[in-house]
């Protein structure tokens, strides 16, 4: 009898290994986990996760600001294209850009108050989605599965 990540993607056949499985079974979970998320930025405040994630780095580091390749560097999902996702923030006057005096090739780019504002208004959600998305699965499991994710992200292989 198939598990629910081979019902999921209707495979009939055994996955080739364990690693397998739970590798799709980790991008299932993370996808549908954070598509209402995505649709929810998106019609509340036109933002994509991308640029949510920029907005909170950089609130995260106000009230300084960041060089782009520091930003790219602490997203969650890696975007190599952050001038374009900054160019976009940037029209819509949540961030600004500045390039520093001490060394004229490096741009830094801050939040606005406007940026502020947005986030702001988004709190109580992003405190919100976490708890109904996991919080069935209970305090404990929480905690095991907390550990695993630790685990698996202290220590990831490498390939080729």
């Amino acid at each position: 009898m198939p598990g629910v990540i081979a019902r999921e993607l209707k495979q009939k056949r055994a996955f080739a290994s364990r690693e397998q499985e739970v590798m799709l079974g980790l991008q299932i979970v993370t996808t549908r986990m954070m598509e209402p998320w995505e649709k929810f930025l998106k019609s509340t405040s036109e933002l994509t996760l991308h640029q949510y994630n920029v907005l909170r780095i950089l609130r995260g580091s106000y009230p300084e600001g960041l060089p782009s390749g520091e930003i790219a560097n602490r997203m969650i999902a890696r975007d190599p294209d952050v001038t374009r996702l900054v160019d976009r923030l940037e029209r819509r006057g949540l961030v600004t850009r500045a390039r520093r005096h001490e060394d004229r090739r490096v741009v830094e780019v801050r939040i606005t108050d406007k940026g502020q504002t947005l986030l702001r208004s988004l709190d109580d959600q992003v405190d919100r989605f976490p708890r109904n998305m996991l919080g069935h699965i209970g305090p404990k499991k929480l905690e095991q599965l907390r550990t695993l994710l630790e685990g698996v992200l202290s220590d990831l292989g490498t390939f080729p």
